[in-house]
Order: C-alpha cells, then sequence, then structure tokens
C-alpha cells in the first residue's frame, strides 16, 4: 500500500485534501474521506484537517504493515491489544527524516496521538451496528489507552512563560535589518534580481512593522493597501480570506487572527508604491506579493515555501539575519510594543487593549495577558524594592520603630 494526501480547491475556493491508496485503483479511501467530511471538516480550518489526515496515514500504514483488517476486527467487537496500541504509538511518532529510533517533537506526537485515537473511536461507531454498555465500555477503553501515551508536559509553565516574553530580535540582528530597510538593493549585481530582493525586503519590513502573521502578509492585496491621505499615516487592512475562490495557491495562506487595520511607515508606504509600479510584473491577480521569475508561475501569489526560499537566500548573503522567522518578528513587535507603553505610561488595561487591536486577538486573549504580565511583574518588583527598603528604615506594621526614633 502507497498512500498520499491529495490537496484540491473546489469551485467555491473551499480547500480540501483526501487520502488516497495510489496503488489500488488511485481512489481516496472511503471511511478516512468520511470521517474528515463528516466530523472534522464542519468544524475545522483545512489546515487542521490536514494534520488529521497525516495522523490518519500514519494508522492505515500500520494497519497495513501489520495485516490487520481493522474494520473486520471492530465488526467482530474485537479491539486492539495493549501490544498492539504500543506498536501504533511507535510508528505515529516515528521521524521520517531521521534514522531508525529518530521521533518527531512532543508536541506534534501528542496532535497525532490525539488525532489517531479519535478516528478510531469514531470508525469503532461507524462499522458497529449495535453497541451496548459493553462494547461503549471497550471503544472507550481503547480510545483511554491511546490516549495515555500522550507525553505530559514537562518543564515549569512559568518558565516557558518567560522564555516568551524574551523571545526579541538580537541588537546585530535588528541593526542589520535596519540596514537592510534603509538600502534594499544592497549587494545585488544583475536586473533580474533587484525586483526580488524589493519584495522581500518590503514583506520583511511590513512583518517588523506591524507584527502581523506570515499568512496575512501574503494574503494582501491592491485593495488592502491604502495610501496615506491627509496627515494620516499609510495603512493595511488584513480580512479573514479562508477559501478565497480567487487564490490559486492550494495551501492558501490564511489569516488565522481577527481582521484588522496596521499602520506603515512613510519609508515603506513609499518603497512598496515603487515596487508595484516599478518591480511588480503584471499579473492578473490582485495580491500584493507575486513570483517575479519566468515560467508557469511568474506572477501568481507568492507561496509560503517561496516566502521561506527568499528568506533563506537573503540570510545567506547576510549572515546576522540568521535568526529570523516570520513568528520572531511578530515576538519583537509585541517587545517593542511593551516598551513603547511603558514609555507613554499605559495602564494594564489600556496596553492589553491596544495590544489586542494591533495583534488582532479576542478580548482577553491569553497572549496578550501573557505579553501583559511585563507590567504586573513590574509592579510587584516595586512593591517587593520598597518592602525590602523597609528593614533598613526600621518600618513595623507601617509605622517607624522606637528604635529609629531614639537615634
Amino acid at each position: 500500500m502507497s498512500l498520499s494526501i491529495k490537496h484540491f480547491i473546489a469551485a467555491d475556493g473551499e480547500r480540501f485534501s483526501q487520502l488516497y491508496d495510489t496503488e489500488n485503483g488511485g481512489f481516496p479511501l472511503y471511511y478516512p474521506t468520511s470521517y474528515i467530511a463528516r466530523s472534522v471538516r464542519p468544524s475545522c480550518t483545512h489546515e487542521t484537517q490536514k494534520v488529521h489526515l497525516e495522523a490518519i496515514k500514519r494508522v492505515c500504514e500500520w494497519i497495513a504493515h501489520q495485516q490487520i483488517d481493522l474494520v473486520a476486527r471492530f465488526q467482530f467487537r474485537e479491539f486492539l491489544r495493549q501490544f498492539e496500541i504500543d506498536g501504533l504509538v511507535r510508528h505515529l511518532t516515528a521521524s521520517r527524516r531521521g534514522g531508525k529510533g529518530d521521533v518527531i517533537s512532543r508536541n506534534k506526537a501528542n496532535t497525532y496521538i490525539a488525532y489517531a485515537a479519535n478516528y478510531l473511536r469514531w470508525l469503532a461507531i461507524e462499522v458497529i451496528t449495535e453497541i451496548n454498555a459493553d462494547i461503549k465500555a471497550a471503544i472507550d477503553g481503547q480510545h483511554e489507552a491511546l490516549l495515555s501515551s500522550v507525553a505530559r508536559k514537562s518543564g515549569s509553565s512559568s518558565a516557558n512563560k518567560q522564555r516568551i516574553l524574551a523571545m526579541r530580535l538580537l541588537d546585530e540582528t535588528t541593526q542589520a535589518l535596519l540596514e537592510l530597510f534603509e538600502d534594499p538593493l544592497l549587494g545585488v549585481q544583475k536586473n533580474g534580481d533587484k525586483g526580488p530582493r524589493m519584495r522581500n525586503v518590503i514583506m520583511l519590513r511590513i512583518l517588523y512593522e506591524t507584527g502581523m502573521r506570515r499568512g496575512e502578509l501574503l494574503s494582501l492585496k491592491f485593495d488592502h493597501f491604502v495610501e496615506a491621505i491627509s496627515g494620516e499615516s499609510a495603512q493595511l487592512r488584513i480580512e479573514r480570506n479562508h477559501h478565497d475562490q480567487f487564490d490559486s495557491r492550494v495551501h492558501q495562506p490564511v489569516a488565522k487572527t481577527l481582521g484588522r487595520i496596521v499602520n506603515v511607515s512613510a519609508e515603506t508606504e513609499k518603497q512598496l508604491i515603487a515596487y508595484l509600479d516599478c518591480w511588480r510584473p503584471n499579473s492578473s491577480n490582485d495580491f500584493l506579493f507575486v513570483n517575479h521569475r519566468a515560467g508557469r508561475s511568474q506572477g501568481k501569489p507568492v507561496s509560503e515555501t517561496g516566502f521561506n526560499s527568499a528568506l533563506d537566500k537573503l540570510k545567506e548573503m547576510f549572515p546576522a539575519l540568521e535568526p529570523i522567522h516570520p513568528h520572531l518578528l511578530r515576538h519583537d513587535w509585541n517587545y517593542r510594543f511593551s516598551q513603547k507603553a511603558d514609555k507613554e505610561g499605559l495602564d494594564f488595561e489600556a496596553e492589553r487593549t491596544l495590544r489586542e487591536i494591533l495583534m488582532g486577538w479576542k478580548p482577553s486573549s491569553g497572549m496578550s495577558l501573557l505579553y501583559n504580565q511585563r507590567h504586573i511583574q513590574k509592579k510587584a518588583n516595586e512593591i517587593g524594592r520598597e518592602i525590602a527598603s523597609d528593614t533598613i528604615n526600621g518600618v513595623i506594621n507601617g509605622k517607624e520603630s522606637s528604635t529609629v526614633r531614639k537615634s
């Protein structure tokens, strides 16, 4: 059995994927397709559906290798034994790129195990015609046995939060980035490379100035760019765009957060206008950032893979940029926002509200509350220092001690 996940775009723009057995007729597998369509698709994005399918693909690979007819087993009310569950977990968590015995990351492994367990429970309920209390208990037992393999998170939750708060660009990386923004064509020799370089630097500059996600950046269109007028700064409008029928990318970059409007600097506006007027290839689509190289993909919107490749090329030419990845720029934006909030003297609620608007987070978002812990920690440190100083000043229950008064 040779399994492959294939991706499609429906006429209305919806993205969907199916699991195929390429050796036996090339048809989509019935039960995985039914499960995704009926149980996953109604409540999950296409990206999440693909992760479900990858977990199911590993389940199907394992049962094929073990020569297990899982549907028949379930129909006869026979469920996976513990040693079989252990073998399935090993297959679910095995690394495809590393050597024998290498495993995927803990978070990905936990996700695959949970999704596989949900699929197997659904499959058992789907194929067993009559389910009594004993059969239900057996199905639940198999489900719990699989979930028991999920690795518990290790390490301190507080330490992990502090790690997130500390994530920012190194000073030398920031300096190299700002120099590149100032001179986007630095080091470019060939005329044919100037357009792609301008595009790549402007994309990085937008991520740096706005903190938007990569998917939001790659989804920007002409009408999302509003030039400065009447003293107002230029703006970019971020919209929720799932299943855009005018987007030719099967793996469509999407906005994961709420729609919003963000401001960009006058210099970014100037460079973006110059790029659109002078460098961007003519194209029938209206995405801001498109492929430049001649060929079938010329003029089509930049994919996430294309963006990553462009960033890698910049890192090769400018080694100081090596630590950069799109989400680190988002963390760095939040670090700089916190500094600005401190300088402006914003209180906790004002900082949180403004951060949520600019990041596209829902009110009382966990991430905004996490970043705003800086203010709470700062206030706690101030009070802690005052209490510590009381030992020097001889303060008891808010009153100066007699010993201090006599001296």
